[in-house]
């Protein structure tokens, strides 16, 4: 990945530049600095690194920049007026081509005229990366805004700056101001930048089987079944990440299962805050269409009952040897391919339990209800989202059924009532199946925190997964069968973009 400089375009510095007095800075970072403006230079640097093998660099798309917008703080954490506008500067910025490694993705040298206020100097300053800023804000405000997941048809990812723990245990979540970054001249400013290392404020997921369909390690009577994976999204996801990622210096490598905190490359791994918004786990089977080469980018998500936490799913179709798809149908215990073999072995069981009564020759006829009288129908009250239950084929009479007790036939005034408390099958419809788990991050911790990549490789199924009926069928949240284990054996690399490998196998 080339990596590039990019130069902010402040148009007030070339007004003051020639203008201004220059009086040598004192020792106090907030004193007066050449008058009423001191010149601050500013570096921008990505925390992701390039030299190791556990990082990868982003894509030109990831990486790009257009807009900054700069917040001041004093010590504290206040607002502090930096111009006219308030706290806050807003610039745009131009690629220049440069490069520069390693740690680096994308670098700026811009210069900021700021204007003194009350005699001072700001204390802290924020990075806003791609984003435009409209009102004053304290560090704590920031901290609490959520900003939307939007970097989808060419939009730019908005970066902020890193947070983690320094080698004093001290959190760093806003970039610290000396006297040496304020300066009475743009030459001088760029000859002492304060650096700002910033990360993107979403997480990007990548779920890749290749072109081989997995043995499932269940037969179909004598025939081996294998799983070609069609497809993959994920739900359970947050829309939003807090602008400034939440770190807790009290934190431990032991409770948290994993080294969290990575000070000399500017960055953390772990956050402690993120959106309280409601997920979803629901999905459609027929729009999991996700490819090898798909990449989803979410919003942070930690901490959430297991139920809740950000999950993917994966859509595949059971195949014989030779890759035709087989229809499977289990029905108490008992396996059947296809459905017509499924329902030609329910109707037997009905045997003057439901019979039609017709005339023929002015005498009474009951016969037994046949499998061309019956169908499947998934989502059915009181059954599982994987199965379907028994009722009328829509071709078959309405009325006119009957039940025998072995003395007396008994009008049945309900039939699909009578049909609907038959006990569930399962049906695999032409092969479809699916299979999920949690997102895991490092370690045994599961969630999705800010600028890592989960990139997870499909390397094995075992079991049929969970069957699909009708793909169009909306699932509120994926289930596996209670009778029968199901996995998806993956490797799961986390890139930060970073990286962890480890061979797991999900349920």
């Amino acid at each position: 990945m080339k990596i590039k400089y990019f130069f902010l375009a402040v148009a007030a510095l070339a007004a003051v530049a020639c203008s201004e007095k220059e009086d040598a800075p004192s020792n106090n970072p907030q004193a007066n600095v050449g008058g009423n403006k001191g010149y601050l230079a500013i570096n921008l640097k990505s925390s992701d690194d390039v030299t190791r093998a556990d990082y990868e660099d982003g894509t030109a798309e990831e990486q790009a920049i257009s807009t900054a917008c700069f917040y001041f703080f004093d010590a504290t954490g206040n607002p502090f007026n930096v111009n006219a506008n308030g706290n806050y500067f807003n610039v745009a910025i131009a690629d220049n081509g440069g490069t520069e490694t390693p740690n680096i993705e994308s670098m700026s040298d811009p210069v900021l005229v700021v204007e003194k206020y009350k005699g001072e100097f700001p204390s802290k300053i924020v990075a806003v990366i791609n984003y435009t800023g409209t009102a004053n804000l304290s560090l704590n405000d920031l901290k609490n805004v959520l900003t939307t997941v939007g970097h989808t048809d060419g939009a730019q990812f908005i970066m902020t700056n890193s947070a983690y723990v320094d080698g004093a245990g001290e959190v760093v979540d806003a970039t610290l101001l000396s006297i040496d970054n304020f300066q009475t001249t743009a030459d001088k400013a760029l000859a002492n930048p304060v650096t700002i290392y910033v990360e993107r404020t979403v997480a990007k997921v990548n779920v890749a089987a290749g072109d081989e369909a997995f043995n499932t390690g269940v037969k179909l009577g004598d025939k081996e079944v294998f799983a070609k994976v069609n497809g993959w999204s994920l739900i359970a996801t947050q829309a939003e990440s807090y602008m400034v990622k939440s770190v807790d210096a009290a934190w431990t490598d032991a409770d948290l299962g994993f080294v969290w905190n990575d000070a000399p490359y500017f960055r953390s791994y772990w956050t402690g805050k993120t959106s309280s918004a409601a997920v979803s786990n629901e999905f459609t089977p027929a729009a999991v269409v996700n490819t090898d080469d798909s990449v989803e980018y979410i919003g942070e998500h930690v901490g959430a009952v297991n139920t809740d936490r950000t999950k993917y799913v994966v859509v595949a179709t059971l195949e014989d040897a030779d890759g035709n798809a087989l229809e499977i149908a289990q029905w108490f215990g008992t396996n059947y391919v296809g459905e017509e073999a499924l329902l030609a072995a329910v109707a037997p069981t009905l045997k003057n339990k439901l019979m039609l009564l017709t005339t023929e020759g002015g005498n009474n006829v009951y016969t037994s209800i046949d499998d061309s009288q019956l169908q499947c129908v998934a989502g059915m009250i009181d059954a599982e989202s994987y199965e379907v239950k028994f009722q009328l084929a829509a071709d078959a009479p309405m009325t006119g059924w009957y039940s025998f007790d072995g003395t007396q036939y008994t009008a049945v005034a309900d039939v699909n009532g009578e049909l609907a408390k038959i006990e569930p099958a399962k049906v695999w419809k032409s092969g479809k199946t699916y299979y999920y788990a949690d997102v895991k991050h490092l370690g045994d911790a599961y969630g999705i925190v800010r600028n890592h990549s989960y990139q997870i490789n499909v390397t094995g199924v075992k079991g049929w997964g969970t069957p699909i009926y009708d793909p169009n069928m909306a699932i509120e949240t994926p289930e596996k069968p209670t009778d029968k284990e199901t996995y998806i054996s993956a490797e799961i690399n986390v890139l930060s973009w970073r990286v962890v490998s480890n061979d797991v196998t999900l349920e």
